[in-house]
Formats: structure tokens, C-alpha cells, sequence
């Protein structure tokens, strides 16, 4: 189990951001303003995920013509 000091890896933290369908940028406002590994940037990094999740939840999916048209292709087989 890794305790607060541990840092995941840059490939650990790929897969993470990867499963949960998360994209920010090592660039981004707050990531900027920690110190990297720190038990700040570490905050800053969840509060950063927490709202692009939420910012994301808020847009509504708009359906694509081409993939419905794969859906419903694959649906008469």
C-alpha cells in the first residue's frame, strides 16, 4: 500500500487518468502551483480531476450519425 509520500509513477498515473477517462494537462492553473510530489500538488491534482469530471457530467452527449448507423448495422446481425 503506498502512503502519502510514495508518488505514482508517470506510466501509473497514465493509466489511472486512462481508466477514469481523465486528460489534464501537466501544464494546467493549479498544477502549476505545487511543488511536484508534495502533498499539495497531490490535492491540487485531485480537485483538478474532480472538477474536469464534473465539468464533463454537465455536457450532454451529442449522438453521432455515423456511430448510430454502426449500432443499428451491427443490432440486425
Amino acid at each position: 500500500m503506498r502512503t502519502r509520500e510514495q508518488v505514482l509513477t508517470p506510466q501509473e498515473d497514465r493509466a489511472v487518468r486512462m481508466v477514469h477517462g481523465l486528460g489534464v494537462r501537466a501544464d494546467a492553473p493549479l498544477a502549476r502551483l505545487a511543488p511536484e510530489g508534495t502533498e499539495l500538488a497531490d490535492e491540487l491534482l485531485l480537485l483538478e480531476v474532480q472538477l474536469a469530471r464534473q465539468a464533463r457530467a454537465r455536457v450532454p452527449r451529442i449522438p453521432s450519425p455515423a456511430k448510430s448507423k454502426i449500432v443499428r448495422a451491427l443490432r440486425r446481425r
